[in-house]
């Protein structure tokens, strides 16, 4: 219930210009928003993947949550995970022998999979391997994804290599977050 569209504060986003390029981040963010907002409204299968990229605490999991909430009232199956609990899941679900939940065919066959949190979880070949498999099967089968990172594409490359990098910058549309962590901002205004 904390994460809707009409919850998220525009107000914790500065006015004042920054970077090379002197963006205003509330102005940018706004965009982000109603581009999510429209997302969620006109959410259909065809519709395409998305990577939210920036800083920590700038609001990619609140609109994340928001977009799930208001797909999910249109009965579309969604299933939101942080990468780090999917692949753990996945390598357990590999080494298993009992009855487990497939989380591989959960993510590969839901409506729309939204992925927080990206680069947070351990890299190991395992994780590589299995990433680039249910990203690049949802590209081919045309499902939509919503990808949340903090890492910026130097890191990506250098975590993914290429192959995923190219994915994620060629089919996905990429939302960009500027401004200061919120989570600190709030936790200083108490």
């Amino acid at each position: 219930d904390q994460c809707r569209f009409e919850n998220f504060s525009l107000n914790y986003y500065p006015m004042e210009p920054v970077g090379e390029y002197q963006i205003v981040p509330r102005n940018a963010m706004r965009d982000v928003v109603h581009y999510c907002a429209a997302y969620a409204d006109t959410f259909s299968q065809n519709s395409e993947s998305l990577l939210l990229c920036g800083g920590t605490g700038l609001g990619k999991t609140h609109l994340s949550l928001a977009m799930a909430y208001e797909i999910t009232q249109k009965e579309y199956g969604v299933v939101y995970t942080t990468s780090q609990k999917l692949m753990d899941q996945l390598q357990a679900q590999q080494v298993s022998r009992g009855e487990t939940t497939d989380y591989q065919s959960l993510a590969l066959e839901c409506d729309l999979l939204i992925i927080d949190d990206l680069g947070a979880e351990f890299s190991t070949s395992f994780t590589v391997a299995a990433l680039y498999n249910i990203i690049n099967t949802r590209i081919i089968e045309k499902k939509p994804t919503i990808i949340n990172t903090n890492l910026d594409t130097s890191v990506m490359k250098e975590r993914y290599g290429d192959r995923i990098l190219s994915r994620l910058l060629c089919a996905y549309r990429p939302l960009k977050f500027y401004g200061r962590d919120i989570r600190r901002l709030k936790r200083y205004q108490k």
